[in-house]
């Protein structure tokens, strides 16, 4: 009997793994990291600053003492 015939299976390569980033690339993705996480930061900042502007009082109210007296009929 037979036993084969001589052909062998042969099991295919895997593929070739993904070629690393080159160096400029890598340094380009941070450096555009940075800029958008400073951009955001001012960002952040301008918007706290604009806000600033409409608050009167502070945590404490009105400082200084309040003017309580009432204007007379003579103006006083």
């Amino acid at each position: 009997m037979g036993g084969g015939g001589g052909k062998s299976y042969k099991a295919p390569e895997p593929p070739a793994p993904p070629a690393p980033p080159a160096a400029d690339e890598v340094a380009e993705q941070e450096a555009k990291a940075v800029e958008d996480a400073r951009e955001d930061a001012r960002r952040a900042a301008l918007r706290a600053r604009g806000r600033q502007g409409t608050i009167l009082t502070g945590a404490l109210g009105v400082p200084g003492t309040p003017d309580i007296q009432r204007k007379t009929l003579l103006g006083l």
